[in-house]
């Protein structure tokens, strides 16, 4: 008879495909960038430059690659969802989740201007307070699920210190001085979102303690 942490490990499991297609679909967006963007520069070009108005391909690998990457995403935390051990404070944390995909699905709709400048069109105005908002939201949402029931405390431990990578990543990419690398740093940012993702495995539920709402 399977006993109630086999149970849980195999419905966690059942979720890594999800995982690990979210994360090959977010390498080949970068992979893709180089490829079909001509002088693309990932140490100093955010991922939403690909998407720029009025540089090439512009628009259309907005329609490829965002739009399908935040559907992925947004895919991946509604089917985990009845399997996380939330109460209502980490069932915030989750929501706040969605707006990585969110940020992904606003580049594509509303693109930022060639060069993605602090000032520029209604378009780039929309993008940046968007981006401000699923940067930051995301890693609220990140220590509200290290509060999630019954979760070990390295797992709590990992997801502080990666809203704090997330944070810092957001202000140190922003910032003019490391404007040369802004792009890695938020390549970097992007890793630790992706990592809060993988962490949601460790956070699903034994199904003879469920504290979920």
């Amino acid at each position: 008879m399977q006993t109630a942490t086999q149970a849980n490990t195999d419905k966690a499991q059942g979720f890594i495909p999800q995982l690990i297609i979210l994360t090959l679909f977010w390498v080949g967006l970068q992979l893709v960038a180089s490829w079909v963007k001509p002088g693309f520069d990932h140490i100093g070009q955010y991922i939403s430059e690909i998407n720029a108005t009025g540089t090439p391909k512009a628009g259309v690998l907005g329609w490829v690659g965002f739009i399908p990457l935040a559907m992925i995403a947004f895919s991946l935390l509604v089917s985990i969802r009845s399997k996380l051990t939330l109460n209502r404070i980490s069932y915030c944390g989750w929501l706040l989740l969605f707006l990585w995909p969110f940020g992904y699905l606003a580049a594509a709709l509303a693109p930022c201007d060639a060069g993605c400048p602090a000032d520029g069109s209604s378009s780039q105005a929309i993008h940046n307070v968007v981006s401000a908002a699923s940067y930051y939201g995301f890693a609220l949402g990140a220590l509200l699920l290290a509060l999630t029931p019954k979760a070990s405390w390295p797992v709590r431990l990992a997801l502080v210190l990666l809203a704090v990578v997330i944070v810092l990543g957001f202000l140190l990419m922003t910032s003019y001085p490391l404007v040369e690398i802004r792009g890695a740093i938020q390549r970097y940012t992007e890793i630790a979102q992706l990592a809060v993702f993988w962490l949601l495995l460790f956070l699903t539920h034994n199904p003879d303690k469920d504290d979920s709402l």
